[in-house]
């Protein structure tokens, strides 16, 4: 499916509990595989989660749930409207 660009959005997420890269690293194929997250990509180091996704597809509030179920999400870091 391709997405138009102009519905194209982002997202970063401050997290918690990511434990470890090999967990960084399913977290993020878990993200790719949902419906309408495009790139996925969590950052052991710093705790953060970075999400493209389609907004026609997915809306931002089931896009922070998806993140949501891996950890504490302490809070939306930035994201494109």
């Amino acid at each position: 499916m391709k997405s138009d660009k102009k519905n194209i959005r982002e997202m970063k997420l401050q997290a918690e509990d990511i434990t470890c890269i090999s967990c960084a690293e399913d977290m993020e194929k878990i993200l790719k595989e949902t419906e309408g997250i495009l790139e996925a990509s969590v950052n052991y180091s710093e705790d953060y989660i970075y999400i493209r996704y389609d907004s026609d597809i997915i809306n931002r509030k089931q896009v922070y749930f998806a993140a949501r179920k891996f950890g504490t999400i302490h809070k939306i870091i930035s994201e494109s409207k």
